[in-house]
């Protein structure tokens, strides 16, 4: 099995996994729910059977398309291959934010009671046609199985959206005030490390085709792990330049607040970088991974640079730009789903 096989299926398992911790570390967020006026029941309520109900149709659904998802992401990689890690990262962690704080807990609960019924259905009509053995018994089983997967859904639903409309309204508050910074901030100072650290790695890989080419055989060694401890702490001192002092419940972070020296040098540095590596390797004719493919990697990298050099420290553009990333990943998450084979092919 290929090592590109191997990772499409570890994203489907690591996305299994990851579901359910979200479910479980979101209701950590929401205020207390009490149903049922009673302290145990009210606490197995929110921290337990709320988390459960949201992820059991995720869970279903992705092992029921677990083939074509793993083959969604062999598209989507492959779709996108040529657009540079750092707009990748950046756009990604731009949607990510959006998906989990916004898309999934109003689109979860919904879900949730459309899986449901759609089970509940398929139970009654296999009693319907005898298909349940176990006679009466577990008829009767049966039907008050399906009932449950119908109710259980919707009065979590109802005692879920108005407590996290809270949460909502708090996030739009203070995202206005002070977060938006913060989340493109990391995004921002994530994506400069990475772009400062491309032309390290094409240097090492120009010597290493050299060695090929001269000897047969390659004698430079890319030093991956200390160019990643670079980036690393190159990431770092970028993010106490960056972001405003932040207030935690131990003390304020006193970050130093320039990002008036990514806007007017660091990007545009890093922008310079991306281009002369695409110029050089566009007439080199490099051949890897990340050189430019067909029409699609063209017209992906075209929004994506509609989207960088359109961007200026406004709140509104900000809100856009997360927003555009967040459909452009959507959109192209769909269409390769779309595409993306039922069987294992890859």
């Amino acid at each position: 099995m290929s090592p590109d096989v191997l990772s499409t299926r570890l994203a489907v398992v690591i996305l299994a996994v990851i579901g359910p911790i979200y479910f479980f570390l979101l209701m950590f967020f929401i205020p207390q729910m009490a149903p049922f006026g009673d302290e145990l029941l009210d606490l197995l309520f929110h921290h337990v059977a709320v988390p459960i109900v949201f992820t059991a149709p995720w869970l279903g659904l992705i092992y029921y398309q677990r083939y074509r998802l793993a083959n969604t992401v062999y598209i989507m990689d492959d779709t996108i291959s040529s657009v540079p890690l750092r707009w990748r990262v950046f756009y990604g962690i731009n949607a990510a934010f959006v998906l989990m704080l916004f898309v999934l807990p109003m689109t979860t609960p919904p879900l949730a009671i459309i899986l449901g019924l759609y089970v509940a259905g398929t139970v009654f009509f296999r009693i319907g046609v005898g298909k349940f053995g176990g006679g009466k018994p577990g008829a009767a089983l049966a039907v008050l199985g399906a009932l449950a997967l119908c109710v259980l859904p919707t009065f979590v639903m109802l005692e879920f959206l108005p407590s996290y409309i809270e949460v909502w309204q708090i996030i739009l508050a203070t995202w206005e005030t002070f977060w938006w910074k913060v989340v493109y901030g990391f995004a921002q100072c994530l994506v400069n490390a990475l772009s400062f650290g491309a032309p390290i790695y094409f240097i090492y890989f120009g010597a290493s085709e050299y060695d090929k080419g001269l000897y047969g055989e390659v004698y430079t060694k890319t030093p991956t792990k200390w160019i990643r401890i670079g980036e690393f702490i190159l990431f770092f001192v970028f993010l106490i330049l960056y972001l405003p002092p932040i207030p935690t419940p131990l003390g304020t972070i006193p970050f130093l607040d320039q990002s008036i020296i990514f806007t007017s040098f660091i990007n545009w540095v890093s922008l310079s970088i991306v281009a002369i590596m695409y110029i050089v390797k566009f007439a080199l004719k490099v051949s890897n991974d990340t050189t430019i493919g067909g029409a699609s990697n063209l017209f992906v990298i075209g929004l994506f640079l509609v989207v960088e050099l359109f961007y200026k420290t406004n709140l509104l553009l900000i809100t856009a730009i997360i927003w555009l990333a967040f459909l452009i990943y959507g959109v192209l998450s769909a269409v390769s789903f779309l595409r993306a084979s039922s069987r294992e092919i890859y």
